[in-house]
């Protein structure tokens, strides 16, 4: 096993958003472009980055959208120098959600995680009625959404951890809220 001295961020992100083989493999087996939604996040540019050298490297003409508030106009410009498209506006705006192109394939992103408590409406709406507006206007296209545990309540170690098919028994607004968001996507 080789060991690489990461040295600064822009090696560390560009050996993050290195495509394996099995990515190359899977993006160039979808067709259309892909459109990630709340791509501003902590994973979002460096996944938005490997899909689009995914991309480049399978030569299609598949494009990335990033989509964002981009409060951190840096962040908007980097993710447009690696060759990502970016779109600027408030998800929770639903004539903004309208405006968005159709993509054939959607990364959900978005969503209130931290900071819920003392904001629970921002919450709901963040993790409920977002993506109700997301899913229907990308009715026709496949959305992979990222999702949480957190739905499923606190199980025992020795358990091995919740699995999809237990009953969901979230504790707290955020969890409920993200209960709710399963029933849209």
């Amino acid at each position: 096993m080789t060991t690489q001295m990461i040295e600064n961020v822009n090696q560390l992100e560009d050996v993050l958003s290195c495509p394996t083989p099995a990515v190359i493999d899977a993006l160039s087996k979808i067709e259309g472009d892909l459109i990630v939604l709340g791509a501003a996040g902590k994973m979002g540019p460096t996944l938005c980055k490997m899909a689009q050298r995914a991309f480049d490297q399978v030569g299609q003409g598949q494009r990335v959208i990033a989509v964002s508030r981009f409060s951190d106009p840096v962040l908007k410009d980097r993710l447009t120098g690696w060759g990502i498209t970016t779109l600027t506006g408030d998800l929770l705006n639903g004539d903004f959600v309208e405006s968005l192109p159709k993509a054939a394939n959607v990364i959900y992103m978005a969503g209130m995680k931290f900071g819920a408590t003392g904001n629970e409406s921002l919450t709901w709406a963040m993790n409920t009625l977002l993506p109700a507006h997301v899913c229907r206007h990308y009715a026709q296209s496949r959305i992979a959404a990222f999702s949480t545990g957190n739905i499923y309540g606190l199980t025992p170690l020795h358990k091995g951890g919740s699995l999809e098919t237990d009953a969901p028994n979230p504790v707290g607004e955020y969890a409920m809220s993200c209960l709710g968001q399963r029933a849209c996507v």
